[in-house]
């Protein structure tokens, strides 16, 4: 009986591990992720030009921005840190949240009236 027992708890804790989709606290949510990242690459678009695409180094205009971004979603550097590398863990997730991010910039550059 001791013998079976143990493959069995083992195999129940892995099958367990395995199903567990509950996200780490202090991790961004979806929806979270997407509003970051969104107003980031908004912002690295931005930066983008006005260096002429020049980023060996971050312009003090690009971390104020980012300090902005972070204030005004009421999160922090460390939150967006680990959410990335959670993520990173989880393409699938991930993959998902990139989705809506296109989607978000579409809808944006779709909202700017260009005068050429």
């Amino acid at each position: 009986m001791k013998k079976l027992s143990l493959p069995i708890l083992v195999a129940a804790t892995l099958l367990a591990a395995c199903h567990n989709d509950r996200q780490p606290d202090g991790i961004l949510d979806h929806q979270q992720m997407v509003d970051f990242l969104t107003d980031a690459y908004i912002i690295e678009g931005y930066c983008a030009i006005e260096t002429r695409y020049n980023f060996d180094s971050l312009t003090p205009e690009m971390l104020y921005a980012y300090d902005d971004i972070l204030a005004e979603q009421g999160i922090t550097r460390e939150q967006v840190e680990a959410s990335l590398v959670y993520y990173a863990n989880h393409p699938d997730k991930y993959l998902s949240i990139h989705e809506d991010v296109a989607a978000a910039l579409n809808e944006e550059k779709d909202s700017v009236p260009i005068d050429f």
